[in-house]
């Protein structure tokens, strides 16, 4: 008896071509889980964009007990160097009040010795700084304490 087309053996065949689309959409799918990964990793392990830090060095009143000068640094980040700050204020000076900036310095190593300052008189307070560091501000005289400060800077 022979087989007419309608009775032939049916064979499948495969379609190699989806196979290789799968393949590659896991492939791509791996690649990004890792990417995410990666991405938090990175950003938990460097301070890319944390906000800067600030840290007490040195907080003195004058002779009378008027006017206090605060010494801070602020950490860097990837973007920014550290920072030194100088403020003045007065001697009552609450955490929550104003403070005026009287010297900022930064540099990209910077070390909290590389700035000081003394009180030379009543109403003179002497600033010490590294000759390296970039100076960013540098006031002659407070403007917001009273009895005002009269500020001398020496480069080192």
């Amino acid at each position: 008896m022979a087989h007419g087309f309608l009775h032939a053996p049916v064979v499948h065949k495969r379609k190699h071509g989806s196979a290789l689309i799968r393949k590659i959409l896991v492939g791509i799918l791996l690649l990004a889980i890792i990417a995410v990964i990666g991405f938090f990793a990175f950003m938990a392990n460097f301070e890319v964009f944390d906000e800067p830090i600030e840290t007490e060095l040195k907080v003195e009143c004058d002779y009378e007990g008027l006017r206090k000068v605060k010494m801070t640094e602020m950490t860097g980040n990837a973007t920014l160097n550290s920072s030194i700050h100088v403020y003045a204020t007065t001697c009552e000076y609450d955490e929550s009040d104003e403070h005026e900036s009287i010297f900022v310095a930064s540099s990209g190593f910077l070390k909290p010795k590389d700035v000081n300052f003394e009180w030379k008189s009543f109403d003179t307070l002497t600033i010490r700084y590294n000759k390296k560091l970039e100076v960013f501000k540098q006031k002659a005289k407070s403007e917001s304490v009273n009895p005002s400060i009269i500020i001398e800077y020496i480069e080192e």
